[in-house]
């Protein structure tokens, strides 16, 4: 029997994202066509936010016609044109078939100009409303010329005016240093922030489930789950799911812990991969913000941690955030994304 917290089961795997705010919001700017960007960890609910905005939209009557450009495995600007042309293809097609003025397109040797302009151009001889998705938008810093073509993307979407952009990443450093760092797109970005979930929402949603399944939840354990989870989708309810399968009736904190300890099991190879590719200095650094620190270049911090001077500060913040381990906020404060990362690191590296 499928868990109701399963989250790899199509019949459940939305029930944990709490954003109606936010839904309303994503859907309010595609019919405004605005160019939006989401951009958090994998598993905190990105795609789901998207299929729900769009599905709020066809029930408020306003169609639209997605075109997902996934980058994930995108590196060069001629790969990059190559997809944008193949994903509007059969719209030129549709549109030559009864158009005066055809649209005259070598599809075997698309610029990335001409193809980035598809469907603004499309969009301004049709009806249609369209929707273009970029997923792992960040993949675009890994090409050789990646500047050139965000410089070239902010230039031409300024002025698409009859479509609507949604971009996301996984890779939260990476979508910062576009958006936030370098400001690309800052004239038209309309950034949806994703923070954790709701405690109260989440709480409920816990008990509910584990009701459904004859099962009685622990406040306190409800609380627990999610401040071990920090808020995170993916991973309450994995942690909801680890913890129905191992009780019989009744959630407490001692089924949680089980369920942990079977998290970590499950991920200790991948974690252990992390920590392998640190170097000293990373992990003394990891240390310290596990530990809770807020000022890394004092004397005292410096010392009883051994990170050597302040210029090494910079150098191991940069290091960490490249291999996408720890994220700072506006405020320069450090932590690590992955939040079972951090009680890993702190119940079983460090200890």
């Amino acid at each position: 029997m499928v868990s109701y917290f399963d989250s790899l089961h199509p019949a459940h795997r939305d029930k944990l994202i709490f954003r109606p705010e936010e839904t309303n919001q994503l859907a309010r700017q595609i019919k405004e066509r605005k160019f939006t960007t989401l951009y958090a960890a994998p598993g905190f609910g990105k795609s789901i936010l998207v299929n729900k905005a769009l599905s709020l939209l066809r029930e408020q009557g306003h169609p639209t016609a997605v075109v997902m450009l996934d980058l994930f495995n995108i590196t060069c600007t001629q790969a990059l044109a190559k997809l944008y042309a193949g994903a509007f293809k059969r719209y030129v097609d549709d549109y030559n078939k009864e158009a005066l003025l055809p649209i005259s397109i070598d599809f075997g040797n698309v610029s990335l100009p001409l193809a980035i302009n598809l469907p603004n151009l499309l969009a301004s001889v049709t009806d249609i409303n369209f929707v273009v998705y970029f997923k792992e938008f960040q993949n675009i810093l890994e090409m050789d010329d990646g500047e050139m073509v965000l410089k070239l993307m902010e230039k031409e979407f300024e002025g698409h005016r009859d479509v609507a952009y949604i971009v996301t990443g996984e890779q939260t450093n990476k979508m910062k240093s576009i958006f936030e760092k370098r400001k690309f797109f800052y004239r038209i970005n309309c950034n949806i922030p994703l923070g954790p979930l709701p405690k109260k929402d989440c709480v409920t949603y816990l008990r509910n489930g584990f009701l459904l399944s004859g099962k009685d939840l622990e406040a306190e354990t409800a609380d627990a789950i999610y401040k071990t989870a920090g808020g995170y989708p993916k991973i309450i309810n994995r942690l909801a799911a680890l913890c129905d399968a191992q009780a019989l009736g009744y959630i407490n904190k001692r089924i949680l812990r089980g369920a942990v300890e079977t998290y970590f099991n499950d991920n200790e190879a991948a974690y252990r991969f992390v920590v392998g590719n640190l170097t000293a200095n990373q992990i003394n650094f990891l240390k310290a913000v596990c530990d809770g620190v807020a000022k890394f270049s004092s004397a005292e911090i410096l010392k009883k941690y051994r990170l050597n001077s302040s210029a090494n500060v910079f150098r191991l913040k940069e290091a960490l955030s490249r291999k996408e381990i720890v994220t700072f906020d506006a405020d320069d404060r450090a932590s690590v994304i992955d939040p079972m990362f951090e009680h890993w690191l702190k119940e079983r590296y460090f200890k």
